[in-house]
């Protein structure tokens, strides 16, 4: 029978039915084969020649070669989404447990890292789960509607990122610097989207930080008692990389003004692992206040003095800082949430309004007691570490007010050009760090995306604490001590962990959202 509709539409375009028309590609398909041909010949060429030095570099056209072709699969609805919920699993683990300059290093290539041998994998399973399944793009879609703000800061600071490898005096270096912030950072965040949306897997990330903790902790008391590294000079040759940076790594620690060893565990310095505990604290001092069995809450109390001592092994006040304030902050939220949701509670409402009393105690206490006041806020010993922050802050603030748009992705402490005594180039300050690469509007941009998931989530736990979402106290109250930290500490150990964490905050307001039957993609609401 004649399709009416398929002669309409052949009248239009002058084909019959059953028929295509010829286009622009097709009419010069043999022209089109030839430059392929010949892009062909000269990038192998280019690539015999060059291949050594620029490895990395001349790999980026297969990887978005390979990107389209996976972005071009069929919609078969069988997307591997088990795979990678257990790759990011295994890349946290990973993070958390082996030290990344223990690691192959071939030349032409980055360090091959444990980290980015599961990294890689996971990025490109993450590609295939969004090409072959609409529902998983839709799941994926409906659980960042739950915080838009958040996902579109995002957004935009991968934009600001890219823009800033144009301004980069080294491009070749942004580009490797930006590839790894994608994977290690905005891809984290949507798989953890994901994946922490559904039931029991934050609780398996809480008692993952919680073990971790115990393991980096007792790497650090036995690194205490030998005073050196426990695989320093018992290091595989093929992990070994002659690289002066790792020779410092390896190298004992301790402060200048004082001699005393500072641990660092599996961390590339002692701060590293100080941020790292400070980090953790939250969820140990959630276990051992709100975990069901009675073995898991003695656990968490025994571990709490644990944590804080390596933390002083490590001497680093802004670990001491980010203990304090995690006890601080969910003493606020125990007594809110406790006079929110139940009824008839005394202890609630007494503790919330006494807390600006305990607050202000606190803060009195850490500048007349002799010992708190040292380490948290130094001795003489601790001057110069200040001093050279108050320099490289004063040196960096006119270099961003003459080039508001920033550096380029990777460049700051370049740019910045500051030097320890010891001759070695470095940067304190990530708030510093931020402005300087990205400029002013991606200051702005970056920080906007954990200001956004902090509001977001507190609006959440005033809705319901109940079950996994109460997760979002140990959260929030780690989100605070990242930011707080990344004010006097520069370094990126911890970034991919502290992404996960956001990613599971946007998971566990969805699933607050849901619970109290709101809408799953809110019209455009506002943090405030």
């Amino acid at each position: 029978m004649l399709n009416f509709g398929n002669l309409i539409s052949s009248k239009k375009t002058g084909v019959l039915p059953g028929y295509s028309s010829s286009n622009f590609w097709r009419r010069h398909k043999l022209a089109w084969f030839f430059l392929l041909i010949l892009f062909s010949f000269f990038y192998g060429l280019i690539f015999g020649v060059f291949g050594t030095f620029f490895l990395l570099q001349l790999l980026v056209p297969l990887v978005v070669l390979a990107v389209f072709v996976i972005w071009l699969l069929p919609d078969t609805g069988q997307a591997p989404t088990k795979l990678l919920e257990w790759l990011l699993f295994a890349f946290l683990a990973a993070l958390l447990f082996w030290p990344d300059y223990l690691a192959l290093a071939l030349p032409g290539l980055p360090w091959i890292t444990a980290i980015r041998i599961i990294g890689v994998p996971m990025a490109f399973t993450f590609l295939l789960c969004l090409s072959l399944s609409s529902e998983f793009r839709h799941r994926l879609k409906e659980v960042l509607g739950a915080t838009p703000m958040v996902w579109k800061l995002m957004i935009g600071f991968v934009a600001i990122s890219l823009v800033s490898i144009g301004l980069s005096s080294e491009p070749f270096f942004s580009v490797n610097k930006f590839i790894v912030a994608q994977i290690y950072w905005t891809m984290i965040f949507f798989a953890s989207v994901y994946v922490f949306s559904k039931p029991q897997r934050m609780t398996f990330f809480g008692y993952l930080i919680f073990g971790f903790a115990l393991y980096v902790s007792a790497i650090g008391l036995w690194e205490w008692y030998l005073h050196k590294l426990p695989w320093a000079g018992h290091i595989p040759n093929f992990l070994k990389i002659d690289d002066e940076a790792v020779s410092r790594i390896l190298s004992a620690k301790s402060r200048a003004a004082t001699g005393i060893y500072r641990v660092q565990s599996k961390f590339t310095t002692p701060l590293g692992l100080a941020e790292f505990l400070a980090l953790a604290t939250p969820f140990i001092l959630h276990f051992a206040m709100s975990a069901r069995l009675n073995s898991v809450k003695v656990a968490g109390f025994l571990s709490l003095p644990l944590i804080f001592y390596v933390i002083l092994l490590s001497d680093s006040r802004l670990g001491v800082i980010g203990f304090l304030l995690s006890f601080v902050f969910y003493l606020l939220a125990w007594g809110v949430l406790r006079w929110k949701h139940r009824e008839g509670s005394l202890y609630g409402p007494a503790m919330t309004l006494a807390y600006p009393i305990i607050f202000i105690a606190f803060v009195a206490s850490t500048f007349f007691v002799g010992r708190l006041r040292n380490i948290v806020w130094g001795t003489k010993a601790q001057s110069f570490s200040n001093q050279a922050r108050a320099d490289q802050v004063a040196d960096g603030i006119p270099m961003i007010l003459s080039k508001p748009w920033g550096h380029g992705i990777g460049r700051g402490a370049d740019e910045l050009g500051y030097t320890n005594l010891g001759g070695v180039l470095t940067i304190d300050s990530y708030f510093l760090v931020t402005a300087l690469e990205f400029g002013i509007i991606g200051f702005i941009i970056y920080y906007g995306i954990f200001v956004a998931q902090l509001v977001y989530s507190g609006l959440s736990l005033l809705k319901t604490e109940t079950g996994e979402i109460a997760f979002l106290v140990p959260l929030t109250i780690s989100l605070i001590n990242f930011l707080v930290i990344k004010s006097v500490f520069a370094q990126q150990d911890n970034h991919p962990l502290v992404f996960a964490m956001l990613g599971a905050m946007t998971a566990l307001v969805y699933r607050v959202n849901q619970t109290n039957g709101d809408p799953p993609t809110p019209p455009q609401p506002s943090p405030a």
